[in-house]
């Protein structure tokens, strides 16, 4: 995993300037299991030289992080994984981090002695989950594989046949889960859920890929039909009414949702043409490309989240900046359309109304609305260097993700997704 990378204590005036990202790990069922949370403070080094530094650095950190962010919001409720050191497990039960939602991260060559252990037993009674590995280490941490919660692999770093022995010997300590570290492909998540790993990490899901096949399903043909309806700027409300309203599960999804506390209409909404006219024709463009989008029953939750909180956080980056935004969310949420169809995007877009200045920005990230995305993709995977948006500071750029991911959770709740 990567190691947390910040400066020592900062003053209290620094406690909001912290960049933050997160990298997901999957359970073996496509869901969700946690986050591991990745901080920098802008300008800090590369590298810390010492162990109290590192410590010194984890600990302003984390406190920063826990007083900047809601931490439930940010990881939705899920777990999250901290890099911690060593010296680092004497300080963190007086940090206000709820014990019970965290892991914690073990560096790989720790060294195990009964202090440790007694430390490390002494977290656990107070609802820390604890995260340890390194092959070359797994002798020195017999003792705490009694009691860990989760044991990490790079999967890269071990041939079959040894990974295979490894997996068989650490199922002998029954509340141990394993995780496959560096997944990098949807085909490696298959291959290492067949090998019994419990969870996994990565990026596979938001990556880009290379897909071969242009046809695409008649589900995802009826989506993809759908959308060029509503986004094109020549069809009429009745044309829009007509289309969502033949559909009536999306029908049924939109009304539920308009009526949904998230929204705060008031008097209830009966109709697709009273929804319409209530939102107006640009949100619901939004609204019905979403519930279309998260109707995909054969593609997993995780995958609509990214183009949720991408779509989001392009649009909230123009707000910020006070540029015109009518269409940073259109091409947030059809840049993730490839891996929703498993179709090449420049296919994909030919196929749909969309304006050259949304095309261009998915395609080569050219304009403002491209520079929104880039930013959006850095964010989204924590390249620090590319934090960065039309002059916004790295505190803009933090906040506004933290808006992005409070709206993702309280949509993804309203129509019932997660």
């Amino acid at each position: 995993m990567r190691p947390i990378m910040s400066q020592p204590a900062a003053s209290p005036s620094s406690e909001m300037d912290v960049m933050v990202a997160r990298q997901p790990i999957y359970n073996n069922r496509m869901g969700v299991f946690g986050y591991e949370l990745l901080f920098r403070s802008p300008g800090a080094p590369i590298s810390i030289e010492t162990e109290k530094e590192a410590t010194q650095a984890t600990a302003q950190v984390l406190t920063n992080a826990t007083l900047t962010f809601d931490l439930s919001e940010l990881v939705c409720n899920r777990k999250a994984v901290f890099n911690v050191t060593r010296e680092f497990l004497e300080t963190i039960a007086d940090l206000p981090l709820p014990a019970n939602q965290i892991i914690l991260d073990l560096p790989d060559d720790i060294t195990v002695d009964n202090d440790l252990i007694t430390a490390l037993k002494a977290l656990k009674r107070l609802g820390f989950s604890q995260s340890v590995g390194g092959f070359e280490n797994l002798r020195n941490l017999q003792p705490v594989l009694q009691f860990a919660d989760i044991y990490r692999i790079d999967v890269h770093q071990l041939k079959d046949g040894q990974l295979d022995k490894l997996i068989k010997y650490l199922r002998n300590f029954r509340q141990l889960s394993l995780l496959a570290l560096k997944i990098e492909t949807m085909e490696e998540y298959r291959l290492y859920c067949d090998k019994g790993f419990d969870y996994l990490q990565g990026y596979f899901l938001s990556s880009p890929r290379e897909y071969v096949s242009r046809d695409l399903p008649a589900n995802k043909l009826a989506i993809l039909t759908l959308l060029a309806t509503i986004h094109n700027a020549n069809t009429e409300v009745d044309g829009i009414e007509k289309i969502i309203s033949q559909d009536v599960a999306l029908s049924y999804k939109m009304l539920k949702l308009i009526n949904s506390p998230f929204f705060s209409v008031g008097q209830k909404v009966n109709s697709v043409r009273q929804a319409i006219i209530r939102l107006g024709r640009d949100e619901i463009r939004r609204w019905v490309s979403l519930l279309a989008l998260s109707n995909m029953s054969d593609e997993p939750i995780a995958m609509i989240e990214i183009a949720l909180l991408r779509a989001r956080l392009c649009e909230l980056l123009a707000v910020r900046a006070n540029l015109p935004n009518e269409s940073y969310f259109t091409s947030g949420m059809f840049s993730a359309l490839d891996i929703l169809m498993k179709s090449p995007i420049g296919h994909i877009l030919a196929k749909l109304p969309l304006s050259d200045e949304v095309k261009s920005a998915i395609l080569e990230h050219q304009g403002m609305q491209g520079e929104a995305l880039s930013c959006a993709l850095a964010v989204e995977k924590a390249e620090w260097k590319n934090f960065k948006f039309h002059g916004l500071s790295h505190r803009e750029i933090v906040d506004t993700f933290r808006d992005a991911v409070q709206w993702t959770n309280q949509v993804t709740n309203s129509f019932q997704v997660q």
